[in-house]
């Protein structure tokens, strides 16, 4: 028995894959014909090899011919480049003639006022950081060569200062982006500088020691001095307190002597008044009692009676 394939019923099918087809090339085709671009972002257009951009694309939706436009975007968000550079024939080489390792920090940003620059001269952006860490080795190089390995310290914050303003000048002359700061955040240097240094903090630390002693027993000297100036002064206070004690009592004595040679006077004084007082009373009463005869004198006439005692019996 013979079976027979009827044409009419493939064809169906095949429009359908067709359609399919279609279908999906369509769809490819919208989601290449339009790039969103971020609002840290920044793109730049380019159709078949050429720029077709006359600025940086701004951030929003952006229609573009599919397949042959294409939107490179670039991020203007700052970014931060580290290069460590170690001793030896990488390293620089101080005014002194020492070699130096250092790990510097550079942070930076595209210049979105330069993002196509970026496509037409250096295509990616790997190549402006191989420049980078180039500009950072020279600008080290030539900044540290001013100075001796022992102003690395003292120093730094110039040497940072000066580096900085070296790759300032060098990278956003010449590239498309703007340095936020760099910052050297470690030095190194040789053994055997390192064992010259640890020998010089020794002996300084033993300069110190020595000094320190010196002023203890300077201070200790002095300490003695003082306490023998405070002695002679205590034994000077106390002499002078002793004859300030001795005259005291001296004075009190002349002045205890005056008062009972005042009061001898006084008493002498006293008794000669009172002698005179009774002279005259008793002459007052000689008076009183006058009869024209003389009172003897070895009567005693009493004062205030004026009677007459004799001082001899029978007369």
């Amino acid at each position: 028995m013979e079976v027979k394939t009827s044409g009419g019923a493939n064809k169906p099918q095949g429009k359908t894959v067709l359609l399919i087809v279609v279908l999906v090339g369509l769809f490819f085709v919208f989601l290449d014909s339009y790039q969103v671009i971020e609002p840290d972002e920044r793109g730049v257009a380019v159709r078949l090899g050429e720029i077709t951009s006359d600025e940086p694309i701004q951030p929003g939706f952006h229609w573009k011919v599919p397949f042959l436009t294409s939107i490179e975007t670039f991020s203007i968000v700052p970014k931060t480049y580290e290069v460590t550079f170690t001793v030896g024939d990488d390293g620089a080489i101080t005014k002194d003639m020492q070699t130096l390792g250092a790990t510097v920090v550079v942070r930076y940003n595209y210049d979105e006022n330069r993002i196509i620059e970026i496509v037409k001269k250096y295509r990616n952006s790997s190549i402006i950081e191989n420049a980078m860490k180039d500009c950072i080795k020279a600008s080290l190089k030539e900044t540290t060569g001013k100075y001796s390995i022992y102003d690395l310290v003292s120093q730094q914050d110039a040497i940072t200062a000066q580096v900085s303003e070296v790759v300032l000048k060098r990278m956003q002359d010449n590239y498309p982006v703007l340095i936020n700061s760099t910052t050297i955040t470690n030095f190194d240097w040789s053994e055997d500088f390192d064992k010259q240094i640890r020998e010089t903090a020794n002996r300084t630390q033993q300069v110190k020691q020595a000094e320190q002693e010196a002023n203890i027993a300077a201070a200790q000297a002095q300490k003695l001095v003082k306490e023998a100036e405070a002695r002679k002064q205590a034994a000077e206070l106390d002499a002078e307190a002793e004859i300030a004690t001795a005259r005291g009592a001296a004075e009190a004595k002349k002045l205890a002597a005056d008062a009972q040679a005042y009061e001898n006077q006084k008493i002498a004084q006293n008794l000669a008044t009172m002698q005179a007082q009774w002279n005259y009373e008793v002459n007052l009463q000689r008076a009183k009692n006058w009869n024209g005869k003389e009172v003897p004198d070895a009567a005693y006439i009493v004062p205030g009676t004026g009677a007459v005692v004799p001082l001899t019996n029978g007369k």
